[in-house]
């Protein structure tokens, strides 16, 4: 699914049988609260939207996850680590990478792009372009902190794996991974997506933000507040 796809949209229930409409986003209402759910080729996802402390009385709760099939080898994410680091030491410049499933295997292209030290963006953006076709994105921040900024959160609109690393010339390089589900974000371990050891060297910030799920389209607001103004 590219960035600028405009998904169609499915609703049900978990006592519902899931649609068979080949929505591009199903909302579902589990007995815990509201999860989105997608698929693409090798990538699965149930993501929460809106968690409930109160249980939905009648309906059955399900267990957020994500699946990626194979996991991308760890030797592809030490490629795009050394790469970050020469595009940090050479011009202090951030850098972006494409990862690709052609068959059973992963590839690792580089697009054509701008870079400077705080953005980094593909030139090329039509159908057969490397970054329609990419089903993992991540870019570096250079000697910055592994983070999705406001641009990020702008820019990454579609249906992928998202990633940033920061630190990249430190002895504690950073990394964040998050899914990208049409604005719906949802922050994943490394691990889940990289086939790489529990004592990987990049410190996976993605855990120290407890995985958490937001959106990018709207700010947070009060709704009682909004309701009784």
């Amino acid at each position: 699914m590219n960035e600028t796809s405009k998904p169609l949209i499915g609703y049900a229930t978990t006592a519902d049988s899931l649609p068979s409409s080949g929505s591009a986003l199903t909302y579902l209402l589990a007995g815990n609260g509201i999860f989105a759910s997608a698929t693409r080729p090798s990538i699965e996802v149930l993501m929460p939207v809106c968690l409930s402390n109160q249980r939905i009385k009648g309906l059955p709760r399900l267990t957020p996850y994500l699946n990626i099939t194979p996991r991308i080898p760890k030797e592809l994410l030490l490629e795009v680590w050394r790469s970050s680091c020469n595009a940090c030491t050479e011009s202090n410049a951030e850098i972006l990478f494409h990862f690709h499933k052609q068959d059973t295997e992963w590839e690792l292209h580089t697009p054509k792009q701008t870079q400077n030290p705080t953005s980094c963006q593909p030139t090329e953006l039509g159908s057969h372009a490397s970054h329609y076709q990419a089903v993992v994105e991540i870019h570096s921040h250079a000697a910055m902190p592994a983070f999705f900024s406001r641009t990020d959160n702008e820019d990454e609109t579609g249906f992928r794996i998202y990633g940033v690393l920061g630190r990249v010339n430190t002895t504690k390089p950073e990394i964040q991974m998050r899914v990208g589900l049409f604005q719906h974000c949802w922050n994943i371990p490394a691990k889940t997506v990289f086939d790489i050891e529990p004592d990987f060297f990049m410190t996976d910030v993605s855990v120290l933000s407890g995985c958490q799920f937001y959106s990018t389209d709207l700010p947070h607001a009060n709704v009682l507040e909004s309701l009784w103004s």
